[in-house]
């Protein structure tokens, strides 16, 4: 059974957060993931996305951009959920209203209207987040949620700490592992050169990563470095991270580039040409998107043993279990310096690549389906 194969097709409401743009141009991880989930999906016309009003919004997807009514005593979180059930008591009730990655947003519709059939869809580990940091907020959630859906399994791990799987409704807690398509059609040709990708956070290890890089580098002449991302997805000036960055790898000269924020469509020419790619997180990272593009690409991927990681890049990349400068820079060396084993990872990432948009729109749809059929 699907969501086609229902008599009455459904109608499904996926709110996004308040600080996400659904723009081609500025579009962060959520939306990107939502968008996704929306069209790799076998019923794509019953979805509908509420987001923070925005110009050129996605067009191949159905949008409505609300403005919260401003208040002083109010989240934008909670005033953008004001205006989405203001919105729906003016028009029509959703079979399901998803709220994406906002705990506090999803408890709060649940107590303002328990009519409400909610699904909780998680990007990030609740315990850090408003509205479920404690284990009596996720009880509740639990408690009042048609399904709570992870990102990885790490993620369902983290909701339900302190909870465990022996309680009566743990079962509502799935996982609908994230996935990307492929943008090439076949194995890309590589250029020597290794390309660090992603948010210029420290949490990220963009830093240690690039310290590593600048004292590897000098022993493999032919062999180049892309830095590409910035604090934000949007063009602005570099900050003091940055600026830090910048100055570790001012030894490599013309070797070395940061080209700050860039369209995703010349992330992906990058990372379709770079030989070694590297997403070196420090940080528990629920399950990254530039591993996943990177795997999609064929790169030769170095990476962290943290979070949701090891569950997509076991097997298929050099992982290091405890990352800092030396462990990065021992990294690099095997790989620059070993050409089948770097060559190996390149095949493997494009052999074996079953993180697709589709099956993560295939698995949420399952876990929703569930949800529909537990509130008939």
């Amino acid at each position: 059974m699907s969501l086609s194969s229902l008599s009455k097709k459904p109608r499904i409401d996926m709110l996004l957060p308040s600080k996400e743009r659904f723009t081609p141009d500025n579009a962060g991880a959520i939306a990107g993931v939502v968008r996704d989930l929306a069209i790799a999906s076998a019923t794509p016309d019953i979805f509908h996305i509420y987001g923070t009003a925005v110009e050129n919004a996605f067009s191949d997807v159905n949008f409505t951009g609300l403005k919260p009514e401003h208040s002083l005593f109010r989240g934008q979180n909670i005033r953008f959920a004001n205006a989405y059930l203001k919105h729906i008591a003016a028009t029509t009730m959703p079979d399901i209203v998803e709220v994406h990655s906002r705990c506090h947003v999803a408890g709060y519709l649940a107590r303002k209207n328990k009519n409400l059939n909610i699904v909780l869809y998680l990007h990030n580990d609740p315990r850090t987040m408003k509205g479920a940091k404690t284990i009596a907020e996720r009880r509740f959630l639990l408690d009042h949620m048609a399904a709570v859906i992870c990102i990885s399994n790490y993620i369902r791990d983290c909701f339900l700490d302190g909870i465990g799987d022996k309680h009566p409704k743990a079962h509502i807690v799935g996982v609908a592992r994230n996935g990307t398509n492929r943008w090439i059609q076949k194995q890309p040709k590589k250029e020597p050169f290794i390309l660090l990708a992603g948010r210029m956070v420290p949490e990220k290890g963009i830093l240690e990563c690039a310290e590593a890089i600048a004292q590897v580098l000098p022993n493999f002449p032919e062999w180049r470095l892309i830095i590409a991302g910035a604090r934000r997805f949007e063009q602005a000036k570099r900050g003091s991270y940055e600026d830090k960055v910048a100055t570790v790898i001012a030894p490599l000269g013309s070797r070395a580039e940061m080209l700050g924020f860039i369209p995703i469509k010349d992330m992906q020419k990058l990372q379709a040409r770079a030989a070694i790619a590297a997403c070196p997180s420090l940080w528990n990272e629920p399950i990254s998107k530039v591993v996943l593009e990177s795997l999609a690409a064929g790169c030769a991927l170095i990476t962290t043993r943290r979070g949701g990681i090891p569950e997509v890049a076991e097997g298929r990349a050099l992982l290091v279990d405890d990352p800092n400068i030396i462990t990065f820079s021992n990294a690099f060396k095997t790989l620059l310096d070993d050409d089948n084993m770097r060559q190996s990872l390149q095949h493997k990432a494009w052999r074996d690549f079953p993180f697709t948009a589709q099956q993560m729109a295939q698995d949420a749809d399952a876990l929703r389906l569930l949800a529909l059929l537990r509130e008939s």
